[in-house]
């Protein structure tokens, strides 16, 4: 299952300035907003992992996150095959066999499968959402004069 995950892109217009100016500031200026995006980063991820509904502890272990300090972007994704359908849910569905004529389940063989629909729970949208507000202030504290 290797490459195989879930992120989600957020953006926040209230810092695209801030970070469009960069090269303008002084070092110092700059190592601040850099620092205040990567916390805020940190901060997300720490936040999916505590909102993140556990059953085995798989999806909470592969909740991981990089900040880049090129493109000054920060990412948190969540690598597992399943990590988007705990995010967003699932509507039901119904499989069949591709090549086979019956689908091997542990209590023997089946032509179809059922498959019940399944509730969202958010983890990575509510983490954004609240740490959204530090972010943007500790952007514009790092930029002010």
């Amino acid at each position: 299952m290797a490459g195989r995950g879930f992120g989600v892109t957020f953006s926040v217009p209230e810092i695209k300035d801030a970070v469009a100016k960069i090269g303008t500031y002084d070092t110092k200026t700059a190592a601040k907003v850099e620092q205040a995006i990567a916390n805020s980063t940190g901060a997300i991820a720490k936040g999916a992992k505590s909102r993140v509904s556990v059953k085995t502890g798989k999806l909470k272990k592969k909740i991981s996150s990089q900040f880049d300090r090129g493109t000054l972007t920060g990412r948190v994704a969540a690598k597992t095959a399943y990590a988007h359908l705990v995010e967003f849910g699932a509507k039901a569905a119904s499989v069949k066999p591709v090549q086979k004529k019956a689908l091997l389940f542990k209590g023997g063989y089946s032509a179809k499968a059922n498959v019940p629909a399944r509730t969202e729970h958010p983890y990575m949208r509510p983490s954004f959402e609240q740490e959204k507000p530090n972010l943007i202030r500790n952007v514009k504290e790092a930029v002010k004069p």
